[in-house]
């Protein structure tokens, strides 16, 4: 698993910063969205005593990162009831793809889609034609 390092993340030309971005889209059938592999939700929270469950540095990390390639796609909103393909680049034999898809979905949460329980179906795959640590993602309108 790739840690996402401030340096790796100035490297890619992205910037860091603490403040919250709006991402306005326009409505769309079909996006198509190339992101950074997200870590498993094994490795996603940790408990923290007297704050409860938060999200690991890893994983604000990999938020981070991703939303921000997110942003730079400009991808467009779909409303409603949606389908989603999500085509992850292999790693490892012991990995489980099942263990991706939640964090992918929470990160397009309020820019792609509305809100992930408007999902209606999902696949999601190890392929060989995505790179490694990569993800391709296309989300379709289910109406």
């Amino acid at each position: 698993m790739t840690v996402w390092t401030e340096e790796a993340i100035l490297a890619k030309g992205l910037k860091i910063s603490g403040q919250s971005v709006r991402v306005i889209t326009m409505p769309a059938d079909l996006v198509t969205l190339t992101l950074p592999l997200p870590p498993s939700v094994n490795h996603a929270w940790q408990n923290v005593p007297g704050k409860g469950r938060v999200r690991s540095p890893e994983y604000r990390r990999w938020h981070k990162l991703a939303f921000d390639e997110l942003c730079l796609q400009k991808p467009g909103k779909i409303v409603g009831e949606f389908c989603a393909v999500i085509n992850c680049g292999k790693i490892n034999r012991r990995a489980d793809i099942d263990n991706r898809i939640k964090p992918l979905l929470d990160l397009i949460k309020g820019t792609v889609i509305e809100d992930d329980s408007k999902c209606a179906r999902v696949s999601a795959g190890w392929v060989s034609d995505v790179p490694a640590e990569r993800v391709v993602m296309i989300i379709r309108s289910a109406a």
